[in-house]
């Protein structure tokens, strides 16, 4: 659709710049220059039309739905664990779409990432239906791993992981609401495992939300993930890349500096019950020091966390929290 609709304006564009050089300069018998005062009635000029194709252009921008959107399911086949442990280590990690096998290097190379029993993981990349970036480091690691899908990008699809030392039990994708921004936009989702831990199940969630969307829209996305969590009755972790940067958007284009997303949402995510023990990490991105990344629970208690560079293979640091 994008395609076609570029083509026609193409076209619109062409006969505007075919029709704009009666506009240009020209030689009369007399040697005098004659110029129209005006542009001829209908006729917009080639920088208006320019314009217009950098607007549609970046409507084309918006990623479609995955070929296959079914979970990936991995097991290893000789598991590291039959539960998780009472105390254990959560790492929330946005990948950007890099390959799995660098981002099992980045683990497997951080002390603070290698012990891991649970990693959420947002943009996860798969590549023509193959083994996602979660299944490589999910059979690197020897751990479960499920992934989701979400949109459709470049040779395959990105979506969000949960892998786990433990195995993964049961898994349920969750659609969120989705707002046209115009620049990367696409079906959003957050995923939801069951994982055995010392004889008692516990539910963990990957979430990765818009970026470009105000406060009001952020709860209004965050809220599906926010309702199902709050009716389990197991003890709950929530990790994900949530894009509290400190911007608001015009139209979903324009910035204006307020610095409250991250405080209105974990405000929000506190008012449903839920604790956010890692407020004070510090930036998760290695951009204008945002804090776009976080880990929220319930029925655990944090004894510690912080950030790791992870050896630097995505544009987000990777974080950690030891839970009990």
């Amino acid at each position: 659709m994008c395609a076609s609709r570029l083509a026609n304006q193409l076209a619109i564009a062409g006969n505007f710049e075919h029709r704009a050089a009666a506009w240009q300069p020209s030689s009369a018998m007399s040697g005098r220059i004659r110029m129209p005062t005006r542009p001829r009635p209908g006729l917009a000029p080639p920088r208006a039309c320019v314009h217009l194709l950098l607007v549609l252009a970046a409507g084309c921008m918006a990623h479609g739905l995955p070929t296959d959107a079914h979970v990936e399911a991995i097991a290893p086949a000789a598991p590291k664990a039959a539960e998780l442990p009472r105390q254990l280590r959560v790492v929330e990690f946005n990948t950007h779409m890099e390959r799995g096998e660098k981002i099992v290097d980045a683990i497997e190379h951080d002390p603070a990432l290698r012990e891991a029993d649970v990693i959420s993981l947002e943009e996860v990349h798969r590549a023509n239906l193959g083994c996602s970036g979660a299944c490589e480091v999910g059979k690197a690691l020897g751990f479960y791993s499920v992934y989701a899908p979400g949109m459709a990008n470049g040779d395959g699809d990105d979506g969000v992981a949960i892998v786990s030392r433990a195995p993964i039990t049961s898994s349920q994708v969750i659609e969120l609401p989705q707002y046209d921004v115009h620049i990367n936009s696409g079906r959003r989702i957050a995923l939801a495992a069951t994982i055995d831990r010392a004889s008692e199940p516990i539910t963990v969630y990957a979430v990765h939300l818009e970026n470009r969307i105000t406060v009001a829209q952020r709860r209004v996305q965050m809220q599906p993930v926010l309702d199902l969590a709050a009716k389990q009755t197991t003890p709950v972790i929530i990790a994900g890349d949530f894009n509290t940067s400190p911007f608001t958007w015009i139209a979903h284009l324009v910035p204006i500096p307020t610095g409250t997303q991250d405080d209105k949402l974990e405000a929000d995510v506190r008012a449903h019950g839920f604790q956010t023990p890692v407020v004070a990490s510090g930036p998760t991105s290695r951009f204008l020091g945002m804090k776009l990344d976080a880990i929220y629970t319930r029925g655990f208690r944090t004894t510690d966390f912080a950030t790791a560079r992870a050896s630097d293979v995505s544009d987000h640091l990777a974080m950690w929290a030891i839970v009990e």
